[in-house]
């Protein structure tokens, strides 16, 4: 019964005591901390012009992986948060609207007279679908500082919007 009460002692002890990395980046002008987790979907730009997208992970205190690319912090341009439920509603509106666009040119073929409003409506909801890209900010190297920071998990964090 001991032995039991031990372990389970141990277990407890092990995420009590656990560290985890994250991102934390600082607002150079007014102090604000934003913190990216492990494992959070983000859009990463570095400074020779790469894109990437993927699940963030940290290997060591000065790099990261995103989508198996490692990422040294000090080549990272901008980061963004890019949930997958955002992404997969951008491509559903996408794909809607170049689907109405496609119906107002055979309305237009067949000398239909909705062919204009249908090419309205799809022009709309094809450009909407770049809009709703837009909608988390992104955190340039201009304004914010990067830094990896290891943090307990009973740590006071801000968490990233």
């Amino acid at each position: 019964m001991t032995n039991k009460i031990y372990l389970l002692v141990l277990f407890f002890s092990f995420s009590a005591f656990a560290q985890h990395r994250t991102l934390q980046i600082t607002n150079l002008k007014n102090g604000q901390i934003t913190v990216f987790e492990e494992n959070q979907r983000v859009k990463i730009r570095t400074l020779d012009h790469k894109k990437w997208v993927g699940n963030l992970t940290f290997t060591d205190s000065l790099s990261f992986t995103v989508n198996n690319h490692k990422i040294a912090i000090d080549s990272l341009q901008s980061i963004k948060n890019q949930p997958k439920s955002v992404a997969t509603f951008k491509t559903v509106v996408l794909i809607s609207g170049a689907a109405l666009i496609g119906a107002s040119i055979i309305a237009a073929s067949g000398g239909s007279d909705a062919a204009f409003l249908l090419f309205a409506i799809g022009g709309g909801t094809t450009l909407s679908s770049g809009l709703i890209g837009s909608r988390n900010s992104s955190y340039t190297h201009l304004k914010w500082s990067y830094k990896i920071v290891d943090s307990s998990l009973k740590g006071e964090q801000v968490k990233q919007k």
